[in-house]
């Protein structure tokens, strides 16, 4: 049998018989309880500390009236005292019945376990329930009572007392617990909206109706459209001036939106300035089955305008290096077509007497003598020869001047459309076109130190691009190649170098393949040539961002892919594949 620390428990006596007072004492005072009734609790009831006999200790208080009960239940509550059962006589004249008792004791105990003691009753146990309630907090005990049956009774209710305080205390620390759960997750949540609300980027929640769920403030000051009138309505209603509206139909598109969907868009304000709009569209994770849709937008205006003019600035830069070379390329022809012009100019001297007399030559009113005069005279002092010789190279110096004209004509072009500040927007152009512009711009850079060998496809078709981004790639590439080239020519490893540009059609788009023989990339920088300002050229000679400005056009700006092949001691062969967009996205551009 266990023999744990005792457990004190109080027991309320109200009856207005002292001898039924002394039986309790009999009954439950620890130095009089026999034997026997401790040992018939154990068998009901086992070694459980919580229940068995030998653990126990009780504390008696007793009252002859229900008023004075009533008193010792109240200064037991205020010293923090609790009973666990209180027994109540029925009938106890002249105060309170039992009944009446019992109402006054729960008004102050509502969980107090209590046993009515009566040997007859003035009151059905209908009329009991009826004042009372029906509850397993109320027994009656028959008098005379057996005193095995009052051990079970106070035993089994002062378990069922602490059992249930033990439960209120639990509940009431859930309850603490939950509030604090719910003063940490409002306080959470306060810190969430303070957080969404100070975000700069446009945040916006449709649901599955396409209606506004959330329309935080970076929203209300983009669109100039408050909360209060935002939130409940359609997306697509609020009196936003999209450019293209159409756009942003495809954007909200329920197949368009399976992953994340990221693109620009534009719209303008109240006062008609066009706005860029950065914008992503993603399903909500907890809630991907009613399609809801977390809208984040970014007005990149100023961002996009500052790209534009450093850009611009890229090119000229490249524009202002290939100065020199251009003018000589401008220079050479220009001198031969001033130096045929000078010769026809001259020419049209020497023969101007002669063209003087052919009106005279021709006049039929003119007599057969004075022909005869001028012929000699024309004789005499023109050589006829040097005459009809050159009016033989009069015509193959206008035909050099005309090809003077077109080259110079096809270098300034060329120069028109690399330095163009070009347009946000992509326009059908043609790649071979391009890369002529480009061959025809850098040629002072290649022509001393290799030959071009062009492999265009002529039936290739054109593709959505941005022709001056990708002028300014290509070009990149193609100096790259031509130092490569001259380094070798340098070394005297080769005498002139070649550089092979090819291009033709695959699956998804256009294909472009730039090879040189400039002996390759080194393979301790192969991982490293797209980084900025990664250069391995003297200072002066280059800044390293070519190739990573080609690396952002072509994979960045055009989706497409380049990379490179190196053959060791040999050369290197960039290759480009610029897709055709899909109709949506094609769409998409040509709305912005």
């Amino acid at each position: 049998m266990s023999h744990c620390k005792a457990t004190l428990h109080h027991l309320l006596v109200i009856d207005d018989n002292e001898a039924i007072h002394s039986d309790f004492a009999k009954i439950f005072s620890r130095d009089q309880m026999d034997a026997d009734l401790l040992a018939l609790d154990a068998d009901l009831f086992g070694d459980s500390p919580a229940i068995t006999g030998h653990s126990r200790t009780y504390h008696l208080s007793f009252a002859s009236q229900g008023q004075q009960g009533l008193e010792i239940l109240q200064q037991a509550t205020e010293d923090g005292i609790t009973f666990g059962v209180a027994f109540v006589d029925m009938r106890m004249p002249p105060g309170w019945d039992g009944v009446q008792t019992i109402e006054h004791l729960w008004q102050v105990d509502p969980d107090l376990q209590v046993v009515i003691c009566t040997a007859f009753t003035d009151h059905s146990w209908d009329a009991i329930a009826a004042r009372l309630g029906h509850t397993d907090k109320l027994l009656v005990l028959k008098k005379p009572f057996d005193e095995i049956e009052a051990v079970q009774l106070v035993t089994s209710l002062c378990e069922k007392r602490r059992l249930l305080d033990e439960d209120r205390r639990r509940m009431q620390d859930l309850k603490n617990v939950v509030k604090t759960c719910e003063s940490e997750l409002e306080s959470a949540h306060q810190n969430a909206e303070v957080l969404i609300a100070s975000i700069s980027s446009i945040l916006i929640c449709l649901d599955g109706d396409g209606r506004v769920s959330r329309w935080n403030p970076s929203a209300e000051a983009s669109f100039e459209i408050s909360a209060d009138d935002a939130i409940g309505k359609p997306f697509k209603a609020l009196p936003v001036a999209w450019a293209d509206p159409s756009c942003l139909d495809l954007l909200l598109n329920e197949d368009a939106i399976r992953g994340n969907v990221h693109h620009e868009i534009h719209f303008f304000d109240q006062c008609r300035q066009k706005h860029t709009l950065d914008i992503r569209l993603c399903r909500l994770i907890d809630d991907v089955h009613s399609g809801a849709v977390l809208v984040v937008g970014t007005d990149v205006t100023k961002q996009r305008f500052i790209q534009t003019q450093l850009d611009q600035a890229q090119r000229l830069e490249s524009v202002g290096q290939l100065a020199a070379g251009v003018a000589h390329e401008i220079n050479t022809p220009m001198q031969y077509i001033g130096d045929n012009v000078r010769y026809v100019a001259k020419t049209f001297d020497r023969i101007s007497d002669l063209i003087d007399c052919l009106p005279a030559l021709i006049d039929e009113s003119v007599s057969d003598e004075q022909i005869i005069c001028l012929r000699k005279s024309i004789s005499a002092d023109k050589d006829v020869r040097k005459i009809a010789n050159a009016l033989r190279q009069i015509p193959e110096a206008l035909t050099d001047s005309i090809h003077g004209v077109e080259a110079v004509s096809k270098i300034v072009s060329a120069m028109k459309e690399f330095s163009h500040p070009g347009t946000v927007q992509k326009s059908r152009i043609s790649i071979n076109h391009v890369l002529e512009s480009t061959i025809a711009v850098a040629r002072n850079e290649w022509k001393y130190v290799a030959d071009i060998d062009l492999d265009l496809d002529e039936n290739l078709q054109p593709i959505n691009a941005l022709p001056s981004e990708l002028n300014q790639a290509f070009l990149n590439i193609v100096i790259n190649a031509s130092h490569a080239i001259a380094d070798r020519v340098e070394r005297n490893e080769i005498k002139k170098g070649t550089i092979m540009i090819q291009t033709s059609e695959f699956a998804g788009g256009v294909r472009v393949v730039i090879r040189d023989n400039g002996g390759g990339i080194p393979e301790r920088i192969r991982q490293r040539v797209f980084e900025p300002f990664f250069t391995t050229k003297d200072v002066g000679k280059g800044t390293g961002q070519g190739l990573a400005i080609a690396h952002s056009v072509i994979v960045q700006k055009h989706q497409g892919r380049l990379w490179f092949d190196v053959e060791d001691g040999v050369g290197t062969s960039f290759t480009i594949e610029l897709p055709r967009e899909s109709e949506c996205v094609s769409q998409l551009e040509a709305s912005t």
